[in-house]
């Protein structure tokens, strides 16, 4: 099978023998795809190598019937991304999370539109915390493991504003039984309230967002390291 001018994004790249990389792409119709490009390292006879820019919309060209297709060609459809500072933080672990969740050949369009707006916003204006929440929670959405946060699991009610709540990721919300108890991961549920309704105004939402799509993330992750939020520690750490 040739696929080809199909549009994407690189998410994860690593040496392949000699002169050859194992390419990780995040396609429009074919969702996360695994390529062998090989040859790309290998520099022509300027000395030049062929570059593969993350965060830049490419078509590629690939073919194979097999799980590992051979990359033939990588176009840029525009120029060059380059995050710096926190932006750049940020597209490493947008790229690690869909590298690592997203199964191949399962196509994604409203997540590919999105991701594709937000990394375009990331490169000009810098971090908008509202807009990294929505894209996890629309990965989540996306996989299958979107956030109920209208009603309490057990009984079916609606989410009351003047109670708290917790949230178990394969179950969704419960109601805290001690609403007078201090809870490190209590939840209010006015800002529950409000995320659902798409309201990402005020801190205690993003807090609240930030807190559901972490504890659920990691849950779905079964384990598995994120190599972006430990350089972004230690980003911090020698900043400090």
């Amino acid at each position: 099978m040739r696929v080809e001018s199909e549009p994407g994004f690189i998410l994860h790249t690593i040496p392949y023998r000699e002169t050859s990389l194992l390419v990780d792409l995040f396609s429009l119709n074919h969702g996360r795809v695994r390529c062998v490009a090989k040859g790309f390292r290998k520099p022509n006879k300027k000395g030049i190598a062929k570059t593969l820019f993350p965060y830049t919309e490419h078509h590629f060209h690939w073919q194979g019937r097999g799980e590992l297709k051979t990359l033939i060609q990588a176009d840029p459809l525009q120029s060059p991304v380059f995050l710096k500072q926190e932006a750049l933080f940020v597209g490493l672990y947008t790229n690690e999370l869909l590298y690592k969740l997203l199964h191949q050949h399962d196509p994604h369009q409203p997540l590919y539109h999105f991701y594709h707006q937000f990394m375009s916003h990331l490169s000009v204006s810098g971090l908008d915390q509202a807009e990294l929440r929505r894209f996890e929670m629309l990965l989540l959405e996306e996989l299958g493991y979107g956030l109920v946060l209208d009603t309490e699991a057990e009984t079916g009610q609606a989410v009351s504003a003047e109670c708290l709540y917790y949230y178990i990721p394969d179950q969704g919300l419960k109601l805290i039984q001690d609403q007078s108890q201090d809870n490190i991961y209590a939840l209010s549920g006015a800002d529950i309230m409000a995320l659902s309704q798409g309201h990402l105004e005020k801190q205690s939402v993003l807090r609240t967002a930030k807190q559901l799509t972490r504890q659920v993330i990691d849950f779905y992750l079964d384990g598995k390291e994120l190599n972006s939020r430990e350089l972004y520690r230690q980003h911090l750490l020698n900043n400090n």
